[in-house]
């Protein structure tokens, strides 16, 4: 056997030792650890963005944050220009005042006319009793038929006055029950138009709902806005999920409470992020999509489909490596663990929850009553 046949004889010789090899380690890989793995890096890092438009339609005076900048809640963004707010919430408080003094008329005239009852009451029964008197003295000709007529005519006069004051009375307690004028029906409306008045003048003043950075800020000074303007966008600091679009192919093996791992294009594979899988969405991207599939039509192509899968963060590793809204994962679930049931819609709500201007009613409420002890 020649030299060059010896040497082609061990290359390929230690081409079928390499291959061997490395079918074995890919098998030994795929045993021991590659079967318990399924990736993607068709992932996002996903957050709540709240979008701040105003309450009220207005002007805007005065502008308070930039581009990038962290704001805490409750501080102030920017303002609407209050003048007609303002005008509107001194009306109210004039309207109510003179609503109260109205019921109070009222209820004065209610007593008035209670007053008068009574003293018709007492007339009537005066004037019953001269007629019967005067009439047994007429029965005995002891009286004249004019002077008869004219007791007969008083007491009929009498007695329907007394009809009349009590239609009254009825027509008064119509408009005010009691004399409790805070529970009075015009006086109750008066207040709440009193109360939108104030909360509009308050909504004049923009507030953070929530901490985080501003991004998209689109007003300026002098700008004209309405109630469904987008001012500005917030990211909240905390709160960031992963959503890893897996093929709908891999989605066999994996339950809920799985671990995985997950390498951001922005830090590169030097940082590692932890994570759990919390849930899935209840149908593909297409399902959602502006306009969904036609299955059903006959140019259908099969397509495998990818449905988005919530990875839950670790919130130290977050706040160590910050992550930015959208930025691209790369995804590795372990299915080593079958404990967790199967992938299912979350059930668990959420707890945020934030009331903005929730003072501004407490103090309109106490505007309303000086005003209602100022003129009762």
């Amino acid at each position: 056997m020649s030299n060059k046949n010896r040497k082609r004889n061990r290359v390929l010789f230690f081409l079928i030792i390499f291959f061997i090899l490395a079918g074995a380690g890919y098998a030994l890989y795929y045993y021991n650890y590659g079967r318990y793995r399924e990736s993607t890096d068709n992932a996002y890092v996903t957050q709540n963005i709240v979008y701040i438009t105003p309450q009220i339609p207005g002007v805007v005076s005065q502008v308070l944050v930039q581009e990038t900048q962290f704001v805490k809640q409750g501080e102030l963004l920017g303002t609407l220009d209050i003048r007609d707010a303002n005008i509107s919430f001194n009306r109210a408080k004039a309207a109510l005042a003179q609503t109260v003094r109205e019921v109070k008329r009222e209820i004065l005239q209610k007593q008035e006319a209670e007053e008068a009852i009574k003293l018709a009451q007492i007339k009537l029964q005066k004037a019953k009793k001269d007629f019967i008197r005067n009439q047994s003295a007429r029965v005995q000709n002891a009286l004249t038929a004019i002077r008869f007529d004219n007791v007969k005519f008083a007491y009929q006069a009498a007695r329907e006055n007394l009809k009349l004051l009590q239609q009254k009375l009825k027509s008064l307690e119509a408009l005010v029950k009691d004399s409790n004028i805070p529970k009075n029906p015009q006086v109750i409306n008066a207040v709440l138009q009193l109360k939108e008045a104030y909360l509009n003048l308050q909504r004049c003043n923009i507030y953070a709902p929530i901490s985080g950075t501003v991004a998209k800020k689109n007003f300026n000074i002098g700008q004209s806005v309405s109630a469904r303007t987008s001012l500005l966008a917030i990211v909240p600091k905390s709160g960031f999920w992963v959503e890893a679009n897996f093929k709908e192919t891999q989605l066999k093996n994996i339950r809920i409470g799985q671990s995985a791992t997950l390498i951001s294009d922005f830090y590169g594979k030097d940082v590692k992020f932890h994570g759990k899988v919390a849930g899935i969405s209840p149908g593909t991207g297409a399902v959602f999509s502006l306009i969904p599939p036609q299955n059903a039509t006959g140019n259908w192509i099969k397509i495998v489909q990818r449905i988005p899968i919530r990875i839950e963060l670790d919130t130290k590793e977050l706040q160590k490596h910050p992550l930015a809204a959208g930025s691209s994962m790369t995804v590795t679930i372990d299915l080593k663990s079958k404990k967790g049931k199967p992938l299912k819609r979350l059930k668990k709500k959420s707890q945020n929850s934030l009331i903005l201007y929730k003072k501004a009613m407490q103090k309109a409420q106490k505007i309303a009553q000086e005003i209602i002890r100022q003129n009762s």
